[in-house]
């Protein structure tokens, strides 16, 4: 039994680490064309692209004509992830808490909802 409710919880945890921000993109020029890792996702302002939140960064590519190319990464910010394992954890089977708050140590990076970049002119 504690077996199951072992891995039980691990799923838990890893499916918690899977998570998703709601960005928002801006320029201080409108329509500029947006890049992100290698995939153009539209003009300024952008609302509601969902990325994945991950340990490396977002490159970004902001290009507009008359303007200098905007070559960067997305700002980031520390997410939490979901303390449901470590609730469960610790009803289900205690000896296991120890364990699962280890394993919450690194917390998950993730992009800063509202994004706002500005372009120089060339």
């Amino acid at each position: 039994m504690k077996k199951i409710i072992g891995l039980m919880l691990i799923c838990i945890m890893i499916s918690g680490c899977a998570t998703s921000t709601i960005v928002n993109i801006n320029t201080n020029v409108p329509a500029s064309n947006v890049i992100i890792d290698g995939k153009a996702i539209g003009e300024t302002p952008i609302n509601s692209v969902v990325l994945k939140n991950k340990m490396g960064s977002y490159q970004i590519v902001i290009q507009k004509e008359g303007y200098k190319v905007y070559n960067g990464t997305l700002h980031k910010e520390q997410k939490i992830g979901p303390t449901a394992a470590v609730v469960t954890g610790y009803i289900f089977c205690w000896l296991l808490l120890p364990a699962l708050l280890f394993l919450y140590i690194p917390y998950m990076e993730g992009p800063v909802p509202d994004q706002y970049f500005v372009l120089d002119k060339e």
